[in-house]
């Protein structure tokens, strides 16, 4: 389903008497942030259950595949600039996966920064050449419109075995997607999504039961 369409299933029912003291209370905009709070809700629900059982793979009807390009590619290492910002996630889980565009069964070993030391003095390297791929804040190109965030590759073969582009398999935060872009998630929980929307919007705050009747120190 694309995003509009879970905005304007939102507003439609919020113009019928069912809203009860909802009823027209609500600009597009306000409806639109109480969607990313329950689409973020929704992925960590996913997140912890995928914990609790040891299987993320649930994770994975959230995600939606990005075609990026190799750049700067020196030796074996090179950078792919995502167009979004992942969901963050404990270890990385909002990146699901990253393999080759040309040949999905080349997947990369996700790794953390401090890792090479330890593969350097195990030498891994000389006995697995699987690529490998961090997540890191765009430091390359800065400014208003570049990407925020990056990944740094490693191992990547050379020559005519070169990789030129790369799939990666992603979580997008709702606010990054367009309005008319389709919304990954598993079938069937849009209507369970937008009720979790409504019943957000329908808990009202606490009451303020501070005491605001505080003496003031006199002046003399």
């Amino acid at each position: 389903m694309k995003k509009i369409h879970l905005i304007e299933t939102i507003i439609s029912f919020l113009a019928t008497d069912n809203a009860g003291d909802l009823k027209g209370k609500f600009h597009p905009e306000e409806i639109k942030i109480w969607l990313n709070s329950a689409f973020n809700q929704s992925i960590y629900n996913a997140w912890l259950n995928g914990k609790k059982y040891s299987d993320f793979s649930q994770l994975d009807a959230w995600s939606k595949v990005h075609e990026c390009s190799i750049e700067s590619q020196t030796g074996t290492d090179a950078y792919a600039f995502l167009p979004f910002a992942p969901v963050q996630l404990s270890d990385g889980m909002g990146i699901r996966e990253v393999s080759d565009h040309a040949d999905n069964t080349n997947v990369f070993a996700p790794i953390e920064a401090t890792s090479n030391v330890v593969f350097a003095a195990l030498e891994v390297d000389t006995m697995d050449t699987t690529p490998t791929y961090r997540l890191l804040q765009n430091n390359l190109n800065t400014g208003a419109g570049e990407e925020s965030h990056m990944l740094k590759l490693e191992r990547m073969p050379t020559g005519a075995d070169a990789i030129t582009s790369i799939d990666v398999m992603m979580i997008v935060p709702l606010d990054s997607v367009d309005d008319y872009d389709d919304v990954s998630m598993p079938v069937g929980s849009e209507d369970i999504l937008i009720r979790q929307v409504l019943d957000l919007m329908s808990k009202k705050p606490a009451p303020d039961i501070a005491n605001d009747n505080v003496p003031q120190p006199s002046i003399s």
